[in-house]
């Protein structure tokens, strides 16, 4: 109890000292300040904190304090602590503790709870640590940066020499297992550190893999630094400086970040990287703001820090396979190892080109060994663009990587990662690192193009299960190369002002005629990249069952060659800018709008006869479903019907309204739920229309968490509205059994009937800081009486929130104007919805409709009203 209280009388003197320290180093860090010194400083501060709280408070204690050993392991082990990082520590003890050395344990961890510091801390013996170590491969590795603080030398010494005698890990077998650790960390950020808010610390690229070849250091040749692996020969002294420049612009980053939220943070959020630009020296310049050239800056250092250390890596497994009897597991790397080159060689981009054909035809080649992406980084300087255009053999080299999409997407990584990629296109290197502020772009604008050509990839290899009709576009796709470069121009327009499809397409010509393409593949590439956009943008936001809408869509694709084309790179661009948002419904809108597009090309489309004939075979169809009792009543009911809405649906959904609407008793609204293929639920409404049910079916559904993706609305000639939605549900709290859609219609009934509130509830729909980021974002509304033959066009962009079709429904309501159909499509924490509206004349609206229709709107949300 002496000793507690005598602790606890000192307390303020430390805690005094370690807050007023990390407030002088805060206050001290600027854009000039070198990183490693802070982090020095900062450890200094806590070691200094630590060691006096470790000093007993009176002399009975001081054998005490000597007999056990404060030692700082993990990052603090390194001796570089970041401003919110946790502090590791091991309290190493003899093989037996006294009841004095647990008090006095107990007493030291108190005063650190006492300090509020964040500590991390084990308690063991050395033979502890060595048995813990065996068993658990993250001891191990903290283990490796032990650091003397306080108390015992020997008891540590002790620990390090049985250590070093007979390693828990020996070299090879922890290299294998510090590789495959490293594989899942990247796989948790799918294997690219070039996303929108990249984690600092954890993702490829990023500080913890310059750890993770510390770590290999300190296993293969005992001592963990950079330095030591120079001086193994396993790096270059360039490559050393080029990990040197990168860990400081990433630690410097890391400790701003730290100072900026207060906390241990290491993800990069979009709300903190403008201010962290500007705190870190970077201004605006023209065609450049601040955050651009950080974030630039920050993915090069990135791609830097991921080259060199597979080049690393793969030299410490050849010197351990050399040194050691064990093998090492090297990924199967294969070595491609080019002819002695030189810089003035004017066959050096047809002998580079020949290198990534080869690499590109034999799947078994995953990547280019370290000796080889080593020359290549060195050459990439003596490459120029026009060395392509006057070498016919490397033109051939190139187009034979790209006949291949899965081989290609590895080539051009591989040439993306060494350099070479930018030196043959260098408007490619204009959009590498380039950031994409937007709500559904997840990745730089290079990596998503990337990851397109890995798409295209995988639909050719089977890789990934696609949507089927891919399989059949890719059977009529006789010049796969064609459609990876389109793949490779799409984006590469981003960033210049104006419209990037149009850039791009400028961009693809030339190059396309930079390697003497036909005429004829030259306007293929040029028209995919210039409409890349159409195809997703017509099967989410128009109504596909407007015979007029195919029309103008297979009239904009010409041929069923085109289409073929098209169709793939839309699945692998939209399957690329966010995978989280491709599902099944985006899959089956796609190839809703194949098919009819490729049936109207081969004049076989229903649309092309005549509508009362088209509406007579469908009527004939459903007939043969239904009883012939109720075929009476079946045709009554369809006389109030117009024939548009016999377009809008199947056969099979026109059986279930038949079914349902004949079987339905009473006067009150009919409402049906059943399961819709291949994903969420859909709802059929029929009974009396009133202004307002749009509002009242949209409240509901919000309140269940569920999203309308489409909605089709009709009013028959005797007053009954016959309207369905498609919903699905994001939460995943809705149960897709049969009791769960007797629930859901059941609560529909009693919002339409005015047994229950239907207000939704609002606000954003996500709370993350990427969503409030762009949350502010002003609304765009779009009024477009050109677009749709029979419907004025009503677009809605904005961010993501509760009850927003509801006020939508509202203002429509309010300014008595009718919907006849909603589409709705989510990208990320942005929506896209669309709707079909006609005034209460059943026309399209008039000018001055569309104009208080666009204001009113605007007003409700872009303003402060709910």
């Amino acid at each position: 109890m002496a000793n507690r209280a005598a602790q606890a009388s000192r307390t303020p003197i430390p805690h005094t000292a370690l807050r007023e320290g990390q407030g002088s180093l805060q206050a001290a860090f600027s854009p000039r300040q070198s990183s490693s010194t802070l982090l020095r400083q900062h450890c200094r501060l806590v070691d200094s904190t630590l060691c006096t709280l470790w000093q007993a408070p009176s002399g009975t204690d001081m054998p005490t304090a000597e007999q056990l050993t404060l030692v700082a392991v993990g990052g603090y082990g390194r001796g570089a602590l970041f401003p919110g990082s946790d502090i590791d520590l091991l309290i190493l003890t003899p093989s037996v503790l006294t009841a004095i050395q647990k008090n006095f344990i107990e007493g030291f961890l108190t005063s650190l709870w006492d300090l509020q510091m964040q500590v991390g801390h084990s308690v063991r013996s050395v033979d502890e640590c060595l048995q813990e170590a065996r068993q658990d491969l993250g001891v191990a590795t903290t283990l490796l940066e032990s650091r003397y603080l306080v108390g015992s030398r020997p008891l540590l010494q002790d620990l390090i020499r049985a250590l070093q005698d007979t390693p828990p890990w020996p070299p090879p077998l922890f290299f294998s297992a510090k590789l495959a650790e490293q594989e899942n960390r990247h796989a948790r950020c799918s294997d690219t550190a070039f996303h929108l808010e990249p984690n600092i610390k954890e993702g490829p690229g990023a500080l913890r893999d310059i750890h993770h070849l510390q770590w290999l250091a300190a296993s293969a040749f005992g001592e963990g630094s950079l330095r030591r692996l120079r001086d193994e020969g396993i790096i270059t002294g360039e490559e050393y400086r080029q990990l040197l420049r990168a860990q400081a612009l990433l630690s410097r980053l890391r400790i701003a970040l730290h100072y900026a939220t207060g906390r241990h943070e290491d993800r990069l959020r979009l709300d903190l990287q403008v201010p962290l630009a500007r705190q870190l020296g970077y201004t605006d310049r023209p065609g450049h703001s601040a955050v651009e050239q950080l974030m630039q800056k920050l993915y090069r250092a990135f791609a830097d820090i991921l080259r060199v250390s597979a080049i690393a890596q793969e030299n410490i497994a050849q010197q351990l396979a050399t040194r050691e009897a064990a093998p090492v597991d090297t990924d199967q790397r294969i070595a491609l190892p080019l002819p002695t080159l030189r810089r003035d060689d004017p066959q050096l981009l047809q002998h580079i080109l020949s290198l990534f054909r080869s690499l590109a035809e034999d799947c078994r080649r995953r990547t280019l060994d370290a000796q080889t992406q080593r020359q290549l980084y060195g050459l990439r300087s003596a490459i120029h663009p026009r060395d392509l255009d006057r070498d016919p053999i490397a033109r051939r080299e190139f187009l034979a990587i790209l006949t291949q999409p899965e081989g290609a997407y590895r080539s051009l990584k591989m040439m993306q990662q060494c350099g070479i990629l930018a030196r043959i296109l260098p408007a490619f290197g204009q959009i590498t690192g380039r950031i994409q502020h937007d709500l559904f772009h997840v990745y730089t604008v290079d990596q998503h193009t990337l990851f397109l050509l890995r798409n295209l990839g995988q639909i050719w290899t089977g890789e990934t299960a696609q949507m089927p009709l891919a399989n059949a576009a890719r059977e009529q796709v006789e010049k796969p190369e064609l459609l990876v470069l389109a793949g490779l121009f799409h984006d590469i327009g981003k960033g210049r002002g104006g419209d990037h499809s149009k850039i791009g397409a400028q961009e693809a010509r030339r190059f396309a005629r930079r390697l003497q393409l036909s005429p004829c593949d030259t306007e293929l590439i040029v028209w995919l990249v210039e409409q890349h956009l159409q195809m997703s943008g017509v099967s989410q936001r128009r109504d596909l069952e407007d015979p007029q809408v195919i029309r103008d869509f297979a009239h904009l694709v010409q041929d069923e060659r085109h289409l073929a084309y098209l169709l793939l790179l839309t699945v692998a661009d939209m399957r690329a800018t966010n995978p989280d948002l491709w599902n099944d419904w985006k899959g089956l809108l796609l190839g809703t709008l194949y098919r009819a597009t490729a049936s109207e090309l081969q004049r076989e489309d229903r649309q092309t006869r005549d509508l009362p004939q088209i509406v007579a075979d469908k009527q004939h169809a459903v007939l043969e479903g239904i009883a012939s009792m109720d075929q009476l009543r079946t045709r009554a009911l369809w006389q109030h019907l117009s024939g548009p809405y016999f377009l809008r649906y199947s056969e099979d959904e026109l059986l279930w309204h038949c079914r349902e609407i004949l079987a339905h008793k009473g006067h009150k609204t009919l409402v049906a739920v059943r399961p819709h293929a291949p994903e969420g639920s859909e709802i059929l409404l029929y009974g009396l229309d009133r202004p307002g049910l749009f509002q009242q079916i949209t409240g509901a559904l919000d309140r269940q968490s569920l999203n309308i993706i489409d909605a089709r609305i009709d009013t028959s000639e005797d007053g009954r509205a016959i309207d369905t939605f498609l919903v699905i549900d994001n939460s995943h709290a809705f149960a897709h059994s049969d009791q769960a859609h007797v629930d859901l219609a059941a609560e529909l009934r009693a919002v339409i009937n005015g047994e229950t509130a239907s207000k939704p509830r609002f606000g954003l729909r996500h709370r993350d800081p990427r969503h409030r980021f762009f949350a502010h974002i002003p609304a765009e509304i779009r009024v477009d009486n050109r677009v749709l033959p029979r419907y004025t066009l009503l677009e809605v962009r904005a961010a993501d929130h509760l009850g927003l079709l509801y006020q939508v429904g509202e203002a429509l309501r309010t300014l008595q104007l009718n919907i006849h159909g909603a589409k709705v499509s989510t990208f990320g924490e942005r929506v896209e919805d669309t709707f079909f509206i006609l005034n209460e004349c059943g026309h399209k609206l008039t000018d001055a409709q569309a104009k208080a229709l666009t204001q009113t709107l605007g007003n409700i949300l872009n303003g402060k009203a709910a």
